[in-house]
């Protein structure tokens, strides 16, 4: 099948062919072999070269477009893999989960781990100068290459964004996704985010002892969350809690900010797809979750939290423990 690449190429090849049978016409020959021509000749010639001028106008646009990639975005413990399945189960997808450029927090610090296709991790292990710089590099080539290989084959790659390395690690966060950062000269991105009421996500961070940020309050986590969504349009954000309620009007939302084709029977197929950092509660049924157990301290944090305050305003989460 021929990708967008190759289309373009035909049909700058089939103008230089226009343009040649134009220049080589009896109205331009008459201008060399007469030196002078009638005033309905120029005129001719005249609108030749401005057919020229919109044919090769209309060739440098394609070729400047940039190709479309799909990202999706959202913070660990809020349904993201979930949603993800769901993605994963629409026709011709194919998803890559969880990908950074350069994320190390899963390596074991005093050993090396067997990672053999994985250039940039052993780049970063073996101690190579520059290795963030190299991985950020590699990573882009990388997914470049997918991105036309998925195409070749009539599909479509998505790529599922590890924003938790971006936002919920260490003492600072990036000011935007290094997913972005690293693609968007190369890519028309649409991205997806995701969203889920920060009291589910920090109980379970917390019970899964993925409190990666310092200080590791609550307070903390919902200016992350603020910063997190920063970058991104309201119309490009959806919440997990609407999406259990109603899968499939939300999904066709999803679809529509994607740029993909909706099929209802993602509902009967997502739980078939295998995808990373699925941790939490599994099923095969789309559906609201009770909350976990939230004591008097988290609950006194909770009350106190002004960012968490903020989010409600501007999301209207319910703020009921």
């Amino acid at each position: 099948m021929k990708n967008k690449f190759s289309d373009i190429k035909s049909m700058q090849l089939e103008l230089r062919s226009a343009i040649e049978i134009l220049e080589s016409s009896v109205h331009v020959n008459s201008l060399e072999n007469n030196g002078a021509l009638r005033i309905s000749d120029a005129l001719k010639i005249n609108e030749t070269d401005n057919f020229l001028e919109r044919c090769l106008e209309v060739v440098n646009t394609e070729k400047e477009k940039k190709p479309v990639l799909r990202v999706i975005h959202h913070l660990a413990c809020s349904g993201g893999s979930l949603i993800t399945k769901c993605i994963s189960a629409l026709p011709n997808v194919f998803v890559l989960s969880e990908v950074h450029p350069h994320s190390y927090r899963h390596l074991p610090k005093d050993e090396a781990t067997f990672l053999p296709s994985d250039i940039a991790t052993l780049a970063y292990q073996a101690g190579l100068p520059e290795s963030k710089k190299l991985a950020v590099e590699l990573f882009r080539n990388s997914v470049i290459e997918t991105a036309n290989h998925v195409e070749n084959y009539g599909g479509i790659l998505v790529l599922r964004d590890h924003s938790h390395s971006d936002y919920c690690v260490g003492d600072e966060y990036q000011k935007k996704s290094t997913v972005l950062a690293t693609l968007e000269d190369d890519f028309d991105i649409r991205s997806l985010v995701t969203l889920r009421n920060p009291i589910d996500c920090y109980a379970s961070l917390k019970s899964n002892y993925w409190l990666h940020f310092s200080p590791e309050t609550f307070d903390e986590y919902c200016l992350r969350v603020l910063k997190f969504l920063e970058p991104f349009e309201s119309f490009q954000i959806l919440e997990y809690e609407s999406f259990v309620e109603d899968p499939k009007s939300i999904m066709r939302r999803m679809c529509d900010i994607l740029d993909l084709t909706y099929d209802e029977s993602f509902v009967d197929t997502f739980d078939y797809f295998l995808v990373t950092g699925d941790s939490g509660r599994k099923g095969t049924v789309i559906e609201p979750r009770s909350r976990r157990k939230i004591d008097e301290e988290f609950r006194a944090e909770i009350a106190a939290s002004k960012n968490f305050s903020t989010l409600c305003e501007i999301y209207h989460f319910n703020s009921q423990i």
